[in-house]
């Protein structure tokens, strides 16, 4: 991810991200986001969600804070792998909820672009792309549907 939109989210998220940058030995945030840009508005809101569901959860003295422990792409999907303190298993139920959303949001979201996007390979690279990234990169769509409308796309937009 780009720097300055991953000290965004440090700055946004300073519970969540707390071990942005720490010892590699204790926590793989220390590599940072390890996804492309076109995720930061699918992270953003997800960790907006968490941290606002942890501040009305935590009361009375107690408190429930959920701690990214490493966010990554794999296999063309955004992975937010995180650790925990407090809470009840209902309060937990529902982060999971939350961070599972996200996830299976990412699939149709373009790594690169922000834009709608479909699961591409290239060879044995997978990633989830928009029509336009997809062709520059040289990838191709995984669905076979998919990857046939783009073809067709692609000779229309050479006739023009």
């Amino acid at each position: 991810m780009d720097k300055e939109l991953e000290l965004e989210l440090v700055r946004k998220y300073p519970k969540i991200l707390r071990d942005y940058k720490g010892d590699p030995m204790q926590t793989c945030m220390a590599w940072g986001v390890d996804t492309e840009s076109g995720w930061y508005n699918l992270l953003d809101k997800c960790m907006e969600k968490l941290q606002y569901f942890c501040d009305i959860c935590s009361k009375n003295g107690t408190e429930i804070q959920v701690v990214a422990t490493q966010i990554k792409e794999k296999m063309s999907t955004l992975c937010f792998y995180y650790s925990g303190e407090g809470g009840t298993k209902i309060e937990w139920d529902i982060i999971d909820d939350i961070i599972d959303k996200a996830e299976a949001k990412s699939a149709y979201t373009c790594e690169v672009t922000g834009e709608h996007g479909e699961p591409c390979k290239k060879g044995g690279w997978y990633k989830t792309l928009c029509y336009e990234q997809a062709r520059k990169d040289g990838y191709v769509a995984c669905k076979e549907s998919t990857e046939e409308y783009w073809k067709e796309k692609d000779v229309r937009g050479s006739s023009i």
